[in-house]
């Protein structure tokens, strides 16, 4: 079988869905597997108990996964199961660990946060005013702001990264500031995958008054400082620690995509095209292999990689904790935090890597606040389902992980939205 990040591998997997679809969810379904759950949660919010559970029950939960809600400062629920390597027979704990993926976004954007905060930064400024060397091949425009809503136009690089580039990361700088925009910075989005960490990476070693990259920012002044477990690039003699990651199987992928028909779609869009640019998206690191039969972030020499964009690590417990800081005081005022509440893009538009239009806005995704009109929820969605967001409006914070990938993320990941639903329909109750 072809690798699924082919383009025809897709169109083959996509045709397979269609014609046996129903027949593979009447045969993987009645595989339930061990629901036990442990941890706690408060009076009312049994329903996310019992959707973390059914999760389990109906196989869709093939390894381990967490998930805990923080409420005006404090956790509400707190729930855990499952593996941390299945393989092994290692049992997923409250303080498991796993990779967090483009979620790893969300963190950094923080981070940026905490600089425009202390008046380090504005969103508003040219990153030639900082970054002179950046300004090359009409790039010279581009803004911190550009960066954060993925205008940049940079969703790859035009010299290949390499592993050993992070030995000295002047040498991506450099190949940043060499590459062309694939359009004007500012007037299109799309999705950069890698290329926001790097460029995030220069930004911060020019502002932060100590020159320390998104890393050692976030360790020193919000990990450290609040007791939390939430790193970018695990050393890599911890590396062992970390949950175990398994991809989905072909029958799941299919079986996902008949649960959740709106995944076929997206999945079409975004695969069956007549350019190559995810193909160059994920040329461009070859080394982060993430597909159906291959999955580097397992490995200690790719996961200790310091990219703010990929390899962060966090227990879910910590990463809600963190989110919840976030929307409390904590990390920055009030008014910062008015600022990252809502969207930049938030009209209907083709996504220049993606094509599904995304709300995006200082670094983060958007979804409409389910329960309050015209305000939204914030944070990022990573590969394979895993997820954090804050809502500032009802003071709550979420953070689901797990280690078994699914076939979809955020918007089109069953496990989450049945989370995500029962969250907002505890919070209608009470």
């Amino acid at each position: 079988m072809r690798k699924i990040d082919e383009t025809t591998g897709m169109a083959y997997i996509l045709l397979a869905t269609f014609a046996l679809g129903p027949l593979i969810v009447c045969w993987i379904s009645p595989f339930a597997q061990d629901d036990t759950v442990h941890g706690y949660f408060e009076p009312g919010y049994e329903q996310i108990y019992e959707q973390f559970r059914q999760n389990f029950a109906d196989g869709l939960e093939r390894e381990g996964a967490a998930v805990v809600v923080y409420l005006r400062g404090r956790p509400v629920v707190d729930l855990w199961g499952g593996f941390a390597d299945k393989e092994a027979n290692i049992p997923w704990k409250r303080d498991t660990r796993t990779v967090l993926f483009s979620s790893t976004k969300a963190v950094s954007s923080l981070c940026i946060a905490m600089l425009v905060d202390r008046g380090l930064l504005r969103y508003e400024d040219r990153l030639t005013d900082f970054w002179p060397e950046y300004g090359l091949f009409g790039k010279e425009n581009t803004t911190v702001g550009d960066v954060m809503t993925h205008k940049a136009g940079l969703p790859y690089l035009e010299e290949d990264i390499d592993i050993s580039d992070f030995e000295d990361f002047t040498k991506i700088e450099k190949k940043v500031e060499r590459s062309k925009p694939l359009w004007k910075p500012g007037t299109a989005t799309g999705y950069h995958p890698v290329t926001f960490g790097f460029i995030l990476d220069g930004i911060v070693r020019r502002v932060d008054k100590k020159g320390r990259d998104v890393r050692t920012f976030l360790k020193e002044e919000v990990s450290d400082a609040h007791g939390l477990s939430v790193e970018i690039g695990v050393d890599r003699r911890e590396a062992h620690r970390l949950a175990r990651i398994t991809t989905p199987t072909f029958w799941e992928f299919v079986r996902d995509c008949i649960r959740n028909p709106k995944m076929i779609g997206m999945l079409t869009i975004m695969y069956v095209r007549f350019d190559n640019m995810l193909q160059k998206v994920r040329e461009n690191t070859k080394f982060l292999q993430l597909n159906y039969d291959t999955m580097s972030v397992n490995d200690p020499d790719i996961i200790s990689l310091p990219i703010s964009a990929l390899t962060g690590v966090s227990s879910a417990a910590d990463l809600a904790r963190l989110f919840s800081l976030a929307i409390d005081g904590t990390l920055f005022s009030n008014s910062t935090l008015e600022k990252i509440s809502t969207p930049t893009v938030n009209n209907w538009h083709l996504e220049r890597v993606a094509i599904w239009p995304i709300r995006k806005g200082y670094g983060f995704l958007y979804d409409p606040n389910p329960l309050i009109p015209g305000k939204f929820v914030f944070g990022h969605p990573g590969y394979g389902c895993q997820l954090v967001f804050a809502d500032p409006s009802n003071q709550l914070a979420m953070a689901y992980l797990s280690n078994g990938l699914k076939t979809g993320t955020g918007e089109v990941c069953t496990t989450y939205l049945r989370l995500y639903g029962a969250t907002y329909d505890a919070l209608r109750a009470l």
